[in-house]
């Protein structure tokens, strides 16, 4: 993943069970490592449209590789606020 990420134009800091990308407010792929499961990431922002504009490149990125994915984003009032994706049908 992190060489994916790299090869789109991100920095990104690898650690023991994640991946951040380092020029985003926050964003991180999390549960890498050993048997923890599939991962998911997590991220946020001081405004949705950075939040969405940052997503937009981690899946744009995964997209040109050909992966698969999913990205929701929520406010808090538990509303969908953004969907992108791959090869995923449309949110309902």
């Amino acid at each position: 993943m992190a060489a994916l990420l790299r090869r789109s134009g991100l920095a990104v800091y690898v650690g023991r069970f994640s991946i951040r990308i380092e020029d985003f407010e926050h964003f991180a792929f999390q549960e890498y490592g050993g048997d923890l499961g599939a991962p998911i990431f997590d991220a946020d922002s001081q405004s949705l449209d950075s939040l969405l504009e940052d997503a937009q490149r981690v899946s744009d990125a995964l997209k040109k590789e050909g992966y698969r994915h999913r990205m929701e984003f929520y406010d808090d009032e538990n509303e969908l606020v953004g969907y992108l994706h791959h090869e995923w049908p449309p949110a309902n």
